[in-house]
């Protein structure tokens, strides 16, 4: 379009970009739990590694939680659709 090859990389369709920004944002977090453990995944982190913004991870993944979930069923397909019971406290 327009006769530039590459003007479909910048002008990219929403949806390739918000899933390769949910993409971007899963490595990030699979690299700092492997580098750095659990204590150290937090959604600013993420962000930070994935050099996206601060609300990213929320807007993508709703939280922590779901940061976790999504991991989970990228390791292992089985998971998907399941939902953990909240931990009760004790």
């Amino acid at each position: 379009m327009f006769g530039v090859p590459w003007f479909h990389f910048i002008v990219a369709p929403p949806r390739a970009r918000i899933e390769g920004m949910r993409e971007r944002l899963l490595h990030a977090a699979e690299g700092l739990l492997r580098e750095e453990g659990p204590q150290a995944l937090t959604l600013e982190a993420v962000a930070r590694r994935a050099f996206a913004g601060r609300g990213a991870p929320r807007y993508h993944f709703g939280g922590r939680q779901g940061l976790l979930e999504a991991l989970a069923a990228r390791q292992h397909p089985r998971v998907r659709g399941r939902r953990r019971v909240p931990h009760t406290g004790r």
